[in-house]
């Protein structure tokens, strides 16, 4: 089983020379990897290349592709999917890292379970140290977890961290939209797990990095509120055409809400964002909670209500399991 490695390259010279050599030193040997340098302006791409002459047995297995100009970290992912050839492939970021037998770990749980999609644990580096392992969601139930990846903020939409069949992308048509930069997890990971099949491993099999003040993780603006609601509009879109028996409108319209509260956390323009969202709550508590964050209520009013609301739905979720 071929396993692609897809790593975006900009603006990390103090961190790729440490990733580079941890996906240089996987036990698990049938690998590409694919790197995209998207106009980086610092020597990321010199010490990535001066890394890589050190693992002369991977050499053919490594490609750097350079982006004629800079095109954003959704429309990169989509260039190292289009561009990558494995069974499998895995994402990692440029200021992140694995432990030497992530991959083949991964693999072993995909090859024993058959799985679209292995989740893996991971932990936390800041410059005080490493934090303990933070293991993945233990429900076995995909709709239910699909259903809570809808809710938004009650289990993780990382991309990074877990193996996919490459055919869970290319074969039901998902693709990262360029100009969603930020929030692109969700709008990925919501859609991959209503094909897919689902497995996890407690076993760390990534380092994320928290010591890169300049990535988006570390960054709040409206650019990035517009892409958060870009990243919710494809979400929208593809339940509204796909889930013709209203499986997942529930908890659909929680995540669509919490949208809106942040809309109003950020003191977003509430008619762009109207705009930009499209959002027409659907039922009677859902009318409710849309209005009082689009309205006058207090803001601690209408997100005590909404919490209350998403409470009760996950309880109630993992109640019938």
């Amino acid at each position: 089983m071929k396993v692609s490695v897809l790593v975006p390259v900009y603006g990390v010279e103090k961190y790729i020379g440490r990733c580079a050599e941890s996906l240089f030193s996987q036990t698990y040997r049938d690998i590409e990897y694919v790197f995209v340098d998207d106009c980086t302006p610092d020597r990321s791409i010199d010490i990535l290349c001066s890394v890589a002459a050190r693992y002369p047995q991977r050499a053919e297995q490594i490609r750097i592709i350079r982006n004629g100009h800079n095109c954003g970290i959704g429309a990169v992912r989509q260039k190292l999917i289009d561009s990558c050839t494995g069974d499998c492939l895995t994402f990692v970021d440029s200021d992140d890292y694995l432990p030497p037998r992530a991959v083949e770990l991964l693999c072993a749980e995909m090859e024993r379970s058959g799985a679209d999609m292995v989740d893996g644990g991971w932990q936390r580096v800041t410059p005080a140290g490493v934090s303990a392992v933070n293991v993945p969601c233990h429900e076995r139930s995909d709709g239910a977890y699909l259903c809570m990846l809808l809710c938004q903020n009650v289990v993780s939409n990382r991309m990074w961290g877990r193996l996919y069949r490459r055919s869970l992308f290319t074969g039901n048509g998902i693709c990262l939209a360029a100009g969603i930069d930020y929030s692109e997890d969700y709008s990925v990971m919501t859609r991959v797990m209503f094909y897919a099949g689902r497995s996890f491993i407690d076993d760390p099999v990534y380092f994320y990095s928290d010591e890169n003040q300049s990535s988006y993780t570390h960054t709040a603006s409206e650019k990035h509120v517009r892409s958060y609601l870009r990243a919710n509009r494809v979400v929208l879109d593809f339940f509204t055409a796909n889930d013709a028996s209203g499986r997942y409108l529930v908890p659909l319209q929680i995540g669509m809400t919490n949208a809106l509260r942040n809309v109003r956390l950020h003191g977003f323009d509430r008619a762009e964002a109207d705009s930009l969202l499209n959002y027409a709550p659907r039922g009677l508590v859902f009318r409710l909670l849309a209005a009082m964050f689009r309205g006058r209520w207090p803001y601690r009013v209408a997100e005590t209500a909404y919490l209350a609301v998403r409470r009760v739905y996950v309880a109630a979720l993992r109640c019938r399991r």
